[in-house]
């Protein structure tokens, strides 16, 4: 008698840096994250598809990004990192991997996701600000924009204020976006940090789920609004969802930075650490 062979689902927590990705999902002959993790895979003899907590643009990182598998090959989760490790390009770390319900999915069983994207003004960045920032003044985005560049953090905040809610983003997204318009911003919020002698700043946007180009639209807008290019009635027509879509800067992908998804505990398959005290 043939026994058939039981599948498993299996979590990986993986961070890269974008720089190195033509985004996650799969375009060959394009470097994609998805793409080499299930190289990787069947390299070890695992051929399996992967699937990812979200789909990151090309040049946009991951600190927690968790993906899925299944198999019914064996695999060892406490040793599969240091295994998968030596066949992935650089740029590209596995944080861990475990054994999880057959049911989870990385992308579908989070309840919110959250993304941090940066900001800096600088006349002269260094190669780290250029990789992983949106660097101003920038004669694409904003062209005629010439130093020195002032951006009014109660501007900034206020839009973001203004954006936090249930809100129509279609005319902040992708034209051929996927997925109900109609979502909850459940975090707008901005740090300024100071690096180098010059401004960072750092905004995190928080949501049960994102449509594609909506957190890079949203920083353009909210930019825009902090160097005095829109009023606040049209922020507030964007987030009405009626007349023209957003026509104004996009963010670049490369100051974007997928931080993590957040999971009920009892699915969660990488907890964080809790702190001390």
């Amino acid at each position: 008698m043939v026994h058939a062979v039981k599948k498993r689902c299996y979590a990986l927590l993986c961070a890269y840096d974008g720089s190195n990705f033509a985004g996650f999902q799969r375009q060959p002959p394009l470097q994609t994250v998805q793409g080499v993790l299930e190289d990787a895979l069947a390299g070890l003899g695992i051929r399996t598809r992967v699937e990812g907590a979200g789909r990151t643009d090309r040049g946009v990182h991951a600190c927690r990004h968790v993906v899925a598998f299944r198999t019914a090959d064996p695999v060892d989760p406490e040793n599969l990192p240091g295994r998968l490790q030596p066949l992935l390009p650089t740029g590209l770390a596995v944080l861990g991997c475990r054994l999880v319900p057959w049911s989870f999915h990385p992308r579908y069983s989070a309840r919110q996701k959250v993304y941090r994207y940066r900001v800096t003004v600088s006349t002269v960045p260094d190669e780290w600000a250029q990789t992983h920032a949106w660097v101003l003044p920038d004669p694409r985005g904003f062209p005629g924009l010439a130093p020195p560049v002032h951006l009014d953090r109660a501007a900034i905040e206020r839009a973001l204020e203004l954006c936090t809610g249930v809100h129509d983003f279609a005319l902040l997204a992708h034209p051929s976006a996927r997925g109900k318009t109609v979502r909850r911003l459940s975090e707008a919020s901005l740090r300024i940090f100071e690096r180098g002698g010059e401004p960072l700043f750092e905004f995190t946007f928080r949501s049960p789920g994102f449509l594609r180009h909506q957190i890079r639209n949203l920083v353009g807008m909210t930019v825009s609004f902090g160097l005095g290019l829109v009023d606040e009635a049209e922020v507030l027509r964007l987030l009405s969802g009626e007349g023209e879509r957003w026509l104004g800067a996009r963010a670049p992908g490369r100051g974007l930075t997928f931080l993590e998804a957040e999971y009920p505990p009892e699915l969660d398959p990488f907890p964080a650490p809790q702190p001390v005290g």
